[in-house]
């Protein structure tokens, strides 16, 4: 399969973009964070706590869709498809996304839904009647 086609190399391409723009898309959450020294620095201050937080689940969310995107990644270039769970998983965290902050990267979540939805369709075969 080649790998443009594979839905957990987008997810994959979607945390490296989630990641890397989290300093820029939250500059001054990041900029706090690296100030107070990186390590327990969300609990460092109760009062930067909401602004440093932005900017750490944000990452943090990019670093968990890339483990999960690598795992799907690998799945698929196994030849077992992507698991059933993945394709309605990615649909309705970017619905939900989408319906809370629909000027959002959600967005991307769709399409690769329905690439994992098409993939885990044509890598099983349909039980044989017995």
């Amino acid at each position: 399969m080649k790998l443009s086609r594979c839905a957990g190399f987008w997810t994959v391409v979607l945390a490296a973009v989630h990641v890397a723009a989290t300093p820029v898309v939250y500059r001054d959450s990041a900029r706090s964070i690296v100030d107070a020294g990186v390590l327990g620095a969300l609990d460092a201050d109760p009062a930067q706590a909401t602004v440093r937080g932005a900017a750490f689940w944000y990452a943090t969310a990019g670093l968990l869709l890339g483990l999960v995107g690598a795992g799907v990644t690998a799945a698929e270039r196994r030849g077992d498809g992507v698991p059933r769970g993945f394709a309605p998983a990615m649909a309705a965290t970017g619905l939900w996304g989408v319906l809370l902050t629909p000027v959002s990267g959600f967005w991307l979540f769709l399409p690769i839904a329905w690439l994992a939805r098409r993939n885990t369709a044509a890598a099983r075969p349909a039980p044989a009647a017995t």
